[in-house]
Order: C-alpha cells, then sequence, then structure tokens
C-alpha cells in the first residue's frame, strides 16, 4: 500500500472521528501503528487538523459569521458567549503546560488508547439509560462552560473522546441536546487553531510527513474537511434522535478488540 492512500484512509477516519465521539486521536494513533505509518517535521495531525478545523468553519459558518459581527457590533450576548468559549480553553492549556511530558507519552502506547477508549465508551454508552428524560433549562454560562472546559482536559488523552467528554458533561449539567453540540463544536475552533499554531512552532514548516507531494498534503486535508462536515451532520441527528449511545458500544468494543 502507497503512503499516498495510507494519508487518505487517515484523512477519512480523522474526518469520521473528530467530531463523533470515537476520539480521532486514539484512532489515528492505532491506525498509523497498524499502517507503519511514521511522521516527521509537519506532522500528519496538522494537516489532518487543519481540515476538521476547516470542517467546523463551513458547518458553523453562519453562527460564527453571525458571532463575529456580533462581537464587532458589542452585541452583549455574542461577547458572553465568545467570553465562554475562551473560559472553556483555560483549563486544557494549563493541563496541557504543566502534564505535556505525559499526554505525550501516552500517544505512545497503544496499551493507553485501548484502556481510554473503553472508559470513553461506557460513560457513552451510559446515555441509553438516563439522558432520554434529562431536563433541558440550563444554558451556557460562565460556571458551566469552566466545567466544561474541564472534561476537555481529560480528553487530552488519546482515546478519550473530546466531543464525547464534553456533550457528556453539556447534558449533565442540563443543556439542551442542540446547545451542547454546538458549544462544543465551536469550542474546537481556538482549541484545534491553538494546537496547529503550537505544533508549527515547536516542529517547524520545514519536513514532510511522508515522501508524497506537497499537493497531496492538501488532498487529504480536503478529504478530511468534507468527511468531517458530514460527520457534523451524523452527531447532530444523533444527539436529537436519542442515539448517541450507540457510540459507546463502538468505543468498547474496538478497546477490546485492540487489547485482545
Amino acid at each position: 500500500m502507497s503512503d499516498f492512500l495510507k494519508v487518505i484512509i487517515l484523512a477519512v477516519l480523522q474526518g469520521v472521528a473528530e467530531f463523533l465521539p470515537v476520539s480521532s486521536s486514539g484512532h489515528l494513533v492505532l491506525a498509523k501503528s497498524y499502517l507503519g505509518l511514521n511522521s516527521g517535521g509537519i506532522t500528519l495531525e496538522l494537516v489532518l487538523h487543519g481540515g476538521t478545523l476547516g470542517a467546523v468553519l463551513i458547518y458553523y459558518r453562519k453562527r460564527i459569521a453571525g458571532l463575529v459581527r456580533g462581537i464587532f457590533c458589542g452585541d452583549r450576548h455574542s461577547l458572553r458567549y465568545a467570553g465562554c468559549i475562551l473560559l472553556s480553553m483555560i483549563p486544557a492549556g494549563a493541563a496541557y503546560a504543566m502534564f505535556s511530558d505525559i499526554f505525550e507519552r501516552a500517544y505512545e502506547s497503544t496499551f493507553c488508547v485501548s484502556v481510554c477508549l473503553i472508559f470513553t465508551g461506557c460513560f457513552l454508552f451510559s446515555f441509553r439509560f438516563w439522558d432520554a428524560g434529562k431536563r433541558s433549562d440550563a444554558h451556557i454560562g460562565w460556571i458551566t462552560s469552566f466545567i466544561i472546559g474541564l472534561a476537555q482536559c481529560v480528553a487530552m488523552l488519546p482515546g478519550v473522546s473530546r466531543s464525547g467528554s464534553t456533550i457528556f458533561v453539556s447534558r449533565l449539567l442540563g443543556i439542551s441536546r442542540e446547545e451542547a453540540a454546538e458549544f462544543s463544536l465551536l469550542m474546537s475552533v481556538p482549541v484545534i487553531a491553538g494546537a496547529l499554531i503550537v505544533d508549527v512552532a515547536r516542529r517547524g514548516v520545514d519536513g514532510s510527513i511522508v515522501n508524497i507531494p506537497v499537493w497531496e498534503y492538501a488532498v487529504a486535508a480536503g478529504v478530511s474537511c468534507v468527511v468531517g462536515c458530514l460527520s457534523i451532520s451524523l452527531l447532530v441527528k444523533s444527539l436529537k434522535h436519542g442515539s448517541f449511545w450507540y457510540f459507546g458500544a463502538y468505543c468498547i468494543g474496538i478497546g477490546l478488540l485492540t487489547l485482545i
């Protein structure tokens, strides 16, 4: 199998797993291990995450445009919502600054990924038993956004889903399914963008992922973007129809299979 085909496979996997609650980082670690694909210079994750960042910007383009206009016009609701998004980033940023070595070592362990996938699967599967009758009268505020940000800290471990953990905690706090999904995805924009900036700053922009032309990197980013848009749509529909817990069964199965 050519390196380019491997990258495309990972691009599809990234687009699917970045937004569906199955942990893109965990799947990429496992897939790269099994495909025998190593990266250097600009990392493979850098390119693929750039594609999924584009997916969020495209899917929520109207919401983001309205939010930006509101910020520049001094709209209090827009300023408050943007502030909540920024506040949600603080716990993850602090955790990475203090424990970056631990997080990076975790990415080298398929055993750690497997255990984290099972953990993700367990809390997602619990949606089947309590989410249907959960109250939904709370809204995103300063306290709730910070608590959701704490959930994002745990998701820095490969195998723990960022969207799954943040939506799970949002629902525990009584936030509606639609608002929980929207906030989880919008708060991923500065997170992914920040990760890209940090990665470029640390690793530089020279070097290559694998021995393929640069234009093929762009194809991979485009694939992850298109697949990411479809995945966001599926995520929102699964929450709306009460089938979110299916992803928990999947994560448990994949985690156990990988351990075996």
